[in-house]
């Protein structure tokens, strides 16, 4: 009888303990996850009018009205918010992280590596990376080397190499 208690106490811990295992790694999978993040494959580009698929690229704007707007690569967010007729709508400006693969960042928080060994999705050669990772800015910068560049002067390459004039005139809604 004693045996029957001991043994039923002892797998009742084992079941609790496990359980509590599973409640941990189950919670750790959804921190991994519960970054704001692009939805590959279904998503669609708000400039290029493409879906969106390459992991690793991208970006998303989000007006002050909530409306979000999401994009293919750097060089296509950094060209619809080109033709914005006002700025001041916008509440935040954020583009795929590099490292991550997903996880989009706050522009002002990255840094654009614009090197011609490092294609992305529209043809500009830029890659977003955390601006605090100094590692990782050093390990892809030694893979692909070319400058690092500041939000502004993104904006600053794409005005001067895309022909935004014409992609304003035609989504005069913005």
């Amino acid at each position: 009888m004693k045996t029957g208690i001991i043994t039923t106490i002892l797998f009742s811990l084992l079941l609790a303990f496990s359980g509590c295992s599973k409640e941990k790694a189950e919670s750790a999978s959804a921190d991994a996850t519960s970054f704001e993040q692009l939805s590959y494959g279904s998503d669609v580009c708000e400039f290029s009018h493409e879906v969106i698929e390459t992991v690793r690229y991208g970006g998303r704007l989000e007006m002050t009205n909530g409306e979000q707007f999401n994009f293919m690569s750097v060089e296509c967010l950094a060209g619809f918010y080109l033709t914005l007729d006002d700025t001041a709508n916008v509440k935040s400006i954020k583009a795929v992280e590099f490292t991550n693969g997903k996880r989009l960042l706050d522009v002002d928080q990255l840094v654009f590596l614009h090197s011609k060994l490092r294609p992305s999705p529209n043809g500009m050669y830029l890659t977003a990376v955390d601006a605090s990772d100094k590692k990782m800015k050093t390990f892809i910068y030694d893979a692909y080397p070319g400058p690092y560049l500041e939000w502004d002067e993104v904006l600053e390459l794409v005005r001067n190499e895309w022909d935004l004039t014409e992609y304003a005139a035609s989504n005069l809604n913005f």
